[in-house]
Formats: structure tokens, sequence, C-alpha cells
């Protein structure tokens, strides 16, 4: 045996070696009287007695407990193990239940049906977003058109207007090649009828969306539970302005939708098992997001520093996963731009120079630097706002939330500014108010943690126990005087019970009562009952608040609102049939489509409004130049210079009374008037006129 630390080892006439432990004074060994300054040899115990057993012996034996005492000892051995597990196994059951779909909320519906698997939900997200690009009758912004369709008819048919962004190399053919195949191949089929040139890219767009709205549901999921990405997907369908926009042929639809699937496949650090991710489809995504895109930048420079950071150990392999995917898609990218644009053009980085570093997109209007704080982001939010405070609040994975703060943080330092901008920010603020929803609709958790102590008692077993063994040393112990009294007393029991709210937090409460007193007096499963049906409650009335609030608001702004300029092509479609066209539009510029929703080659004019790329000296776009004076710009145009008046002129309500003159000595008529908005501004009017001659 080696000896202790701090020991003393003495041999004794070559006698066996002893070594001393901690104790002061002396022992005798082998007769002899032997001085240590810690004393207690080995195989020695202090205390022992004549026959060799220690007085603690000699209690544990008095102190014996009998079969029945033992069995019931094992009884609550046995329950408080099996109310650990059940604890355990509702918990775990609470994270799995989609409470979205309890009878309390919304009641039995198909849609839990249609959620019991991926398959099912994709096919029914699918079906939602097709209706709601049917559904989607007016018009937004001119990019949805301009910047999209447009340009897909003129790869595809040859004829369309390129604006001066195309002219310029600023936008990239990746995006519109996607419907100029599509415009394509119904050609080949004899299939390029006007409304199908219409309706078949919006409905590829809401596949498109359907994909992202899966991956959005799939993401909230991995960084939380499923019935956080019930919630999350129903905060996601009811946004008014995501139903209002997502269907769109605009690429910042396609840069939400691309930022939300790329973000599922971020490789999340801590995440549960069986939830996987891939560096290669993460990096591909996220640089495709940023070909059709480039402001997707913002959302990677963060999320790529973070991944670097989190892959020191494999930081090369990891880079060149980047390199890899990257090059290989810009190379793409790149080979596209120079069929169409018949030159080598990095359009990516002629975006970023024009509207970033020339500031040149404040030509289109510039705002505050709080403007997508106090305006941009509380409106396309709306009803989702307070909930999406209080989820990002107390969510505990606040990386989508640093996203969005990030986002908005860096778009504020551009002039121009629109609410499009945020478009993919927007669904990944959903997460925040399905964690709300989530934490308000399951049932509180009142796990009990009950630490009773019977004063009676433990005070008895004391006194048993030391009169155990003071009876066993032959000494007498004189009974506490204090504790008769303390037995003639009620029993006090403490209660200790942790539950936890609807927020997550942790409350711990202490009750004191006596034992004569009924156990029964608050039923902690009654509260949790009763909890749990006041927070269902409030969760309906606030689904209720986002159903009667954010549909009628996607139907007036999806069916009414800037619809004028949409309808008033079917008229001028109509009118090709029976005349030669040539249409001037004398309204704001970009205000209707133009040749993809006409598809007739029929001569169009409009008032440009090209920036002052020429940097001249008091330069003025042809569009105000005609609202400065409106009669003496037409004047100028047809009367002086001796040109053929259009067939056809459209224009606003509010121009009428100015250009009245000129419609009344060219000998036009009064042909239609399309209802508008309800909501006129600056040059737009309540309704579309339109005069032919």
């Amino acid at each position: 045996m080696r000896p202790p630390k701090g020991g003393n080892k003495e041999r004794l006439n070559g006698r066996q070696t002893r070594y001393c432990v901690v104790s002061i004074g002396y022992t005798r060994v082998g007769g002899r009287k032997v001085n240590c300054p810690y004393i207690a040899a080995v195989g020695q115990r202090k205390n022992m007695t004549k026959d060799g057993k220690g007085t603690a012996t000699i209690r544990r034996r008095k102190m014996k407990h009998g079969p029945e005492e033992l069995d019931q000892a094992r009884n609550i051995n046995r329950n408080n193990a099996s109310n650990i597990q059940e604890d355990e196994h509702s918990y775990k059951k609470e994270e799995e239940e989609g409470y979205l779909f309890d009878d309390e909320i919304l009641g039995p519906s198909i849609i839990k049906t249609i959620m019991s698997s991926e398959h099912k939900l994709f096919s029914g997200l699918i079906a939602l977003r097709i209706v709601n690009a049917l559904f989607i009758q007016t018009s937004y912004v001119p990019d949805e058109y301009w910047q999209s369709l447009e340009v897909s008819h003129n790869m595809a048919f040859g004829y369309g207007y390129l604006t001066w962004e195309w002219q310029h190399g600023l936008r990239g053919y990746l995006y519109p090649s996607l419907f100029a195949f599509m415009y394509k191949f119904l050609s080949i089929l004899g299939l390029d009828h006007r409304l199908l040139l219409i309706k078949l890219p919006r409905i590829l767009q809401g596949v498109m969306a359907a994909w992202g709205d899966l991956y959005l549901y799939k993401l909230s999921w991995k960084l939380s539970d499923r019935a956080t990405a019930q919630w999350t997907l129903f905060c996601q369908i009811t946004s008014w302005f995501t139903l209002y926009c997502c269907t769109r042929t605009l690429t910042n639809s396609m840069e939400s939708v691309l930022v939300t699937v790329a973000l599922y496949h971020f490789p999340w650090p801590d995440i549960r098992s069986g939830q996987k991710s891939s560096t290669w489809k993460f990096v591909s995504l996220a640089v495709l997001s940023v070909l059709i895109r480039p402001t997707a930048a913002v959302t990677w420079v963060l999320m790529c520093s973070w991944h670097l950071q989190l892959n020191v150990t494999k930081l090369w392999k990891t880079i060149k996963v980047y390199l890899q995917y990257g090059s290989i898609l810009l190379l793409l990218s790149i080979l596209v731009d120079r069929i169409f644009y018949g030159d080598w053009v990095f359009v990516q980085y002629n975006f970023l120079e024009f509207n970033v570093l020339h500031g040149m997109s404040a030509f289109y209007g510039s705002h505050p630097w709080h403007w997508y704080i106090t305006q941009g982001y509380p409106v396309i939010m709306a009803t989702h706002l307070i909930p999406f405070i209080f989820g990002g609040w107390y969510a505990k994975n606040k990386v989508l939330l640093m996203l969005i703060i990030w986002n908005i943080f860096i778009f504020s330092f551009l002039a121009h500014k629109e609410f499009r901008f945020l478009l993919q920010i927007l669904p990944i603020s959903m997460h925040y108010c399905g964690v709300f929803f989530q934490d308000l609709c399951k049932k509180p958790r009142l796990k009990k943690k009950k630490h009773k102590t019977t004063k009676e008692s433990n005070s008895n077993q004391k006194s048993e126990s030391s009169d155990l063994t003071n009876s066993e040393e032959g000494q007498s112990v004189t009974e506490n005087p204090d504790s008769g009294s303390e037995a003639t007393k009620h029993t006090e029991k403490s209660e200790t019970t942790e539950t936890r709210d609807i927020l997550g937090n942790v409350e711990s409460t202490a009750k004191r009562h006596s034992s004569h007193e009924p156990d029964a007096d608050v039923c902690p499963q009654l509260l949790q009952e009763m909890k749990h049906k006041s927070n269902l409650m409030k969760a309906w009335v606030l689904v209720m608040v986002f159903l009667v609030i954010n549909i009628p608001a996607a139907v007036y702004f999806g069916l009414i609102h800037q619809r004028g300029t949409v309808v008033v092509m079917k008229f001028l479609y109509d009118e090709s049939f029976e005349k030669n066209m040539d249409v001037l539009f004398l309204m704001p510029c970009h205000s209707t489509p133009y040749y993809s929703y006409l598809h007739r080659n029929v001569s169009m004019r409009f008032l440009t409004c090209e920036p002052n790329l020429s940097k001249e000296k008091h330069y003025t776009d042809e569009a105000d130049s005609f609202y400065d004076d409106a009669l003496g710009w037409l004047k100028k145009e047809y009367h002086i210079k001796r040109k053929n008046p259009p067939s056809h002129i459209v224009y606003f309500d509010r121009l009428k009374t100015e250009i009245s003159e000129f419609l009344t000595q060219t000998g036009y008529n009064h042909c239609g008037t399309f209802f508008h908005t309800h909501l006129p501004e600056g040059r737009v009017g309540n309704t579309v006129l339109v005069s032919c001659r």
C-alpha cells in the first residue's frame, strides 16, 4: 500500500513498515511506544470497540429498517422514476405536437391531413400559390414587367422593349432566360397565346414560391420544432405582402426563395440529429441568389463569415467549396450574358457600381435613413409585427434575428428605398412569429418538484439514533426538552413548485401549509388546463385578426388597387385586330406592361425617364419635360414637326383637362375608361382613359 500524502514512515526492528496518517499523538506498535506527529497507523481505526467493531457499524445495524419500511421505500423510488419518465415523455410529446391544429383554434381541417407528409404539404403549397398567382390582377412596380417578362419576350420572339439598364449592362439575363425558355417552348408548340404568356410565368414563379414556403417550414423545424414550423408557415401564408408579391415576376421574389432555401442548407451548428446540411447546396444557392439579385450579397457576407469562423480547423477545405461552386455558377452567368449582350459583361459589378458606388439609384427617389425602420418594415409586417417582436425576444436561436437587423441596417445607407427590397427577410421574420405562437399555445409545463420535510420525524429519527448509539456505549443521553412540544404541534410541510409560463420563463413558488389542511387545495392540473385554455383563446383571437386584416388587404391590393394599367392592355390587344395601331402612353414612365402583355408587334411609344448617364448640365428626362408643359409638348411633337398623331392615346384622368384642347383639335374621341385606384397620388389618377381617332 502506498503511503498517503503527508504520511510519516518508520521501520521498527526489521519489522513490516507502518504508515502514519493524519492524527497527533502516539501509538504502540509491537509493544513499543512510537512517537509520530501524523499518527493513526494503517489498519487501525479510531474509536474501535473491544470486539473490533466501530460505533458506526453498530449504529447502522441498530437502525436497520424492517421489511415493511424497505418495501415502502422501494415503491417511492419506483414512483419517482416513473414520474420522471412520464415528465420527459410528455415534454417530448409537447415539442412534437402540432398545436396549430388544436380544435379550440382552427378546428378539424383538411390542412391537418395535408401537413401529415412533406409530399402532401408541398402539393398543397403549390396549389395555394397557383391560386395566388391567378388571383393577382394588378400592377405593383414596373420591374415585374420591364426587367423580366419584357426582356424574355424580346429573347424568345425578337421584339420587346429593352430599357436603358439593358443597354448599359446593369442587368443579367439569367432570370429572364427562365421565362424565355418557356416562351420559346410555347411558340414551338403553337401555344403562344397572350393569356398563356401572361399567366404561365406567374404560375412558374408561384411554384418557386411554394418551394420557398416548404423550405421555410423545414428551416423553422430545424431551428426549433415541428409545432413552431407549422405556425411559421401559417404566418407566411397569411402575410398580406407575401400574398401580394411572392408570385410576381420580380427578381426580389426569386431572391427571397433562394435565400430561404440556402439558409435551410446552411451548416447550422448544434442542430438536432437527423437534420442534415449540405455545404455545396448552400454555397450554390447563395451564389445563384447573388447572380440574380446582387443585393442578396448583404445576407451572405454575414452568414459566410460566420460559416468560415465555425470551420477554422478546415478553413481551406471550406474555401475550396466556395471557389469551386461559386466559379462554376459565375461562369454560367457570364456565358448567358455573353450570348445575349454580344460582349463580355460583368453585370453584377456594373449593378454595384451604379447603385451603390455612384448612388445613381437616388434618381428614382430617395428616403431618409430611418425609412425602413419607421415605415418600410412595419408596413410589410403589418399585424405580424407584434408577434415578431415578442418571438424574437424570447427565441433561443437569434441568428436569423441578427440577419434581419443586419439587412435593415445596411439597406438604410442606400438613398433609394422600396418595400420590396426587404422581401428577402420577410420569410425568416415569420419564424419568430411562429416561435411566439408556439410558446403561447403549448401547454404550460407544471413539472413539480416538491421538497417536504417533517420536523417531528426528523427530530425523532435524530433522537432515536443518538439514543441507540449512547446505549451501546453505555452512556445516557437526555432528550431535548423541546422535542415533546414539537411532537404536539401540527406537522409543517414546505412545497416548492416550478412552472414554465407561456414565454418559457421559469417561475418558482413556495407554499407552506399544515398537515391538517387538505393536500388538494390547489390542483396543478386544473391550473394548467385553465391557463392553457386562456392561451388558446388568445391565439384564436390573433388568428382571427390575421385573417380579418391580411386577407382583405391582399384581396384589395391584388384585385383592385392599380389594375387600370393592366386592364387597358387587354383593350389595346382587342383593338389591334380591328385596325392598325399606333399607341402613345402619356403616363409616368413604365406605368403599363408592354409587348409581353400585348404580344402584337405594333408601334408603341411611352415617355422615357432615363437618368443622366451622360452627365449633362440641367438635364431633364422626357417624362418631366412633358409634365412641365403637356399641351406644348404635344403641339411641338405632332403639329410643329408635322408627325402623324397616334391612333390611340392612353393617359390618367388627371391629365385630361391639360390635353383636352389637343385632343379636340386632332379629332380624338373617348374610347374607354378603366378604374385604376382609390388612392391616387402625384401624376397617377383614379382612372385610365383611352382616346382614339
